[in-house]
């Protein structure tokens, strides 16, 4: 495929949604485009055209994963990461958010997570593992469970 090709379809690929570098490279790859240069160029054009952008991609994640998720700080980082997005810009993206947040989010998980257990340490330990799997610090679950279990 040739470099023109490639790049119209990746400008069709970041019309439908914000994409990462990391995600525009494997597009690439796929398309079986074997020159660096030109997957450089694209992405290069991509990004000063504004079709890329890291931050603003790590921005609309972490809102989506946390609004619709529910995902925890951990959990979000770690996939960010998995993204190939530059930990500054997660670590500055994520301290933007008022930690308050993920505590309610946390409050409204576990308080709506419908578990059949009637023992309360089991019903507890079932509550922990699931939040943590969400990607929330096990300080702040039990610090949650604690409030709501009064």
């Amino acid at each position: 495929m040739d470099k023109f090709s490639a790049l119209k379809k990746m400008l069709h690929y970041c019309n439908y949604q914000d994409r990462c570098k990391k995600e525009i490279y494997s597009k690439l790859n796929s398309l079986e485009l074997d020159d660096d240069n030109d997957k450089n160029f694209i992405i290069d054009f991509l990004q000063d055209e504004g079709f890329i952008n890291d931050e603003r991609y790590c921005r609309l994640y972490v809102k989506s994963k946390l609004n619709v998720k529910k995902w925890g700080v951990n959990k979000i980082k770690l996939s960010l990461i998995s993204k190939g997005i530059d930990k500054d810009i997660i670590d500055n993206v994520l301290s933007e958010i008022d930690e308050n947040l993920f505590k309610d989010e946390l409050i409204n998980l576990l308080k709506n997570k419908k578990i059949n257990e009637t023992d309360p340490y089991k019903r507890k330990a079932k509550l922990v593992r699931y939040a943590v799997s969400k990607g929330y610090s096990l300080s702040l679950v039990l610090e949650v469970y604690e409030d709501i279990s009064q």
